[in-house]
């Protein structure tokens, strides 16, 4: 009795796997490719402002880069940004050597301070630029436009890029004379906002060519984003 059960019950889980395996093969499916990319003016701005000087004593050095600073840093305040917003990025401190006749000798004392300082209000980067120099700046190494809040466009492009791969589905699916009926899987891939930089001989260049340093156009921002879907049709 309990054989004719063992063989029952093999039997009953062959059937049962032949139909998956039927129900499987009967799955039709289409993959496809979706895109989308957004244009966006950016809100913000990363500046990096650096100094550089030298002197024969490492203490007099770091004093004259320290008074300097200080002197850009008070006004860039003074142009309502506030003291959180600017940053210490780099700071170096060498002494700089004879090289003439292979001599070790020390001759001075090199130093060179870098800050970042974060903008809201992209109208004012000239200002801020202009300011900086005329502070006593060395280098503007480069600007940066950004977004606030990137993930908001981050999932509307997003949005967008899974509709365009649904759109292209359904144009396949009635082209054969069929429909979408369901989603088998999603690679969202990902999403890429373009980096909007104008480096330090970018801005050398502007400068050259017009005669003044300001207004820096940043142009817009580019979001984009990519997913693969898979669909099931019938």
């Amino acid at each position: 009795m309990r054989k004719f059960s063992l063989v029952g019950l093999v039997m009953a889980l062959c059937i049962l796997f032949s139909c998956s395996l039927v129900q499987a093969q009967d799955l039709r499916t289409i993959s496809v490719d979706g895109s989308s990319t957004i244009k966006v003016a950016p809100d913000k701005a990363t500046i990096s402002i650096s100094i550089e000087n030298t002197a024969k004593d490492a203490k007099l050095a770091s004093a004259q880069n320290a008074q300097i600073m200080q002197n850009i840093q008070s006004a860039i305040l003074g142009l309502a940004i506030t003291k959180d917003k600017m940053q210490t990025t780099n700071y170096n401190l060498y002494p700089v050597y004879n090289t003439k006749d292979n001599s070790r000798e020390i001759i001075g004392y090199n130093v060179s301070n870098e800050i970042t300082v974060t903008i809201d209000n992209i109208d004012i980067v000239g200002t801020v630029i202009d300011t900086a120099i005329n502070a006593g700046a060395s280098n503007v190494n480069s600007i940066e436009f950004g977004l606030k809040d990137s993930q908001v466009y981050k999932d509307k492009v997003l949005q967008q890029a899974i509709a365009d791969a649904k759109r292209k589905a359904q144009v396949v699916a009635n082209s054969l004379g069929k429909s979408i009926v369901n989603v088998v899987s999603v690679n969202t891939g990902s999403t890429y906002i373009e980096a909007k930089n104008f480096n330090n001989a970018m801005y050398m260049r502007a400068a050259d060519a017009t005669g003044v340093t300001s207004p820096i156009q940043s142009g817009d921002i580019s979001v984009r984003a990519n997913v693969s879907v898979v669909f099931e049709m019938n």
